[in-house]
């Protein structure tokens, strides 16, 4: 990482450089003298540029001349398709999906929704995302409103994952000597109920069942699972969850959140059905901050996210399936290493981005993560903390986000992400 700071302190020179513009004009001021009666100060004149500031401006030259063909694609497509980018989407019609750097590595498909069923204000959708011939995640959900300021939502979601990872040892894991891989396979079903009163609070209770099927991958990657003795591996397993979640909301500005303080809580309670072994709580808390940038326009904003989790056996729960505790890495959490790269019975997470537009619905992103898992709340130290960083583009729709495109580099390399997930995802599900 440190070798890439020379290049990185070259090209804000260079951008900063570059800045400055064509060949400046000038106004002569000794035109003042013998022509001020027609027209005073408007004989121009071209100032030199130096060899040097060539040489500094080189990268912004570069960069300039790599990022031009995607202009021109945009403004190509934009003159094609007219409608493309529009903020608005209709009622009711298909839109194609495609994840990279999610759980499943590359997936595409689409959706089908309607938000306006049978002429009223229910909604449905129902969405498949594929991979390989065993890789794929289909999601279907209705939902309907209970009152001018309830409504009731239902999801079923299910997946397979044939080489899901898992690092023993949590943080202090190797990338190469401490992974495993095993096979996945999930249902989900999830009703709950939002309640969004006047006001900055948000609320919902929702109950969860899932069933897990998780056994060992063929190879020496699964036989490092085996070995570990972890719990809830090699067996199907029945949970139900009830779950509340609370939410206060003082942020402004749609689509382009500029100032404000968003606090999310959320409180899981999961039982094993097929047993008492997996009996535990789940605790999750999330401040959002907002802030304008100086004298600057409110579009140019700061983004700080700060996130705590933890997971515990309760009632007399003996652990938590391994699969179910506390990640980080992936596209909305530590973005510059792998999904799961990270786990343990509780992490924390903090990330900056600033976010400026450029151009109608777009948006442009700088962005750092950081963070750490932990056994225990006393485990947490500073020379554990892994780091992240990165930029991209963000497509924003009338309530937010609706498609990012990121880059995310770390000490184990460079992640790219495309989804349609927000970066600093709720503490809801």
């Amino acid at each position: 990482m440190t070798t890439s700071r020379p290049f990185f302190a070259l090209l804000l020179i260079g951008v900063l450089s570059c800045g400055l513009g064509a060949p400046a004009v000038a106004q002569s001021t000794e035109t003042a003298a013998t022509d001020s009666s027609r027209h005073p100060n408007r004989v121009p004149y071209e100032t030199d540029r130096s060899v040097g500031y060539h040489v500094l401006s080189a990268p912004a030259y570069v960069l300039h001349g790599v990022t031009r063909p995607i202009g021109w694609t945009i403004k190509w497509v934009e003159r094609r398709f007219p409608s493309l980018f529009q903020p608005t989407q209709p009622v009711r019609g298909f839109l194609p999906l495609v994840e990279i750097g999610g759980p499943a590595g590359f997936l595409v498909g689409g959706a089908l929704y309607d938000n306006q069923l049978f002429g009223t204000d229910q909604r449905a959708r129902i969405e498949g995302l594929f991979g390989a011939s065993d890789v794929f995640e289909i999601q279907g959900t209705y939902s309907a409103p209970l009152g001018t300021r309830t409504r009731f939502e239902i999801v079923g979601n299910f997946f397979s994952q044939p080489e899901d990872g898992f690092f023993i040892r949590g943080n202090r894991s190797d990338e190469t000597l401490d992974e495993g891989e095993f096979f996945r396979q999930q249902l989900d079903i999830d009703a709950h109920i939002d309640y969004n009163p006047p006001g900055p609070f948000r609320g919902s209770a929702a109950l969860l069942y899932e069933h897990v099927d998780a056994d060992e991958e063929d190879g020496p990657l699964g036989q490092t699972l085996i070995d570990a003795d972890l719990p809830g591996f090699d067996r199907s397993n029945d949970f139900l969850t009830p779950r509340l979640r609370a939410e206060l909301d003082f942020t402004e500005g749609q689509p382009r959140t500029y100032r404000g303080t968003k606090l999310s809580l959320r409180a899981d309670y999961t039982h094993d059905l097929n047993g008492d072994r997996f009996r535990y709580g789940r605790y999750v808390a999330q401040v959002e901050q907002y802030l304008p940038v100086g004298v600057f326009p409110k579009s140019r904003r700061l983004a700080l996210r700060a996130r705590a989790e933890q997971v515990e056996p309760l009632f007399g729960g003996e652990a938590v399936p391994f699969y179910q505790l506390p990640l980080l890495g992936g596209p909305r959490s530590l973005r510059g290493v792998q999904y799961d790269r990270f786990r343990d019975d509780g992490s924390v997470l903090f990330s900056a981005e600033y976010r400026y537009p450029i151009w109608r619905m777009w948006d442009a992103v700088v962005f750092t993560d950081t963070g750490q898992v932990f056994e225990a709340w006393e485990d947490v130290a500073v020379r554990e903390f892994q780091w992240s960083y990165g930029a991209g583009i963000h497509l924003l729709g009338p309530k937010g986000l609706t498609f990012r495109f990121e880059v995310a580099n770390s000490e184990e390399g460079l992640q790219t992400i495309l989804t349609v997930n927000p970066s600093f995802r709720t503490t809801a599900r």
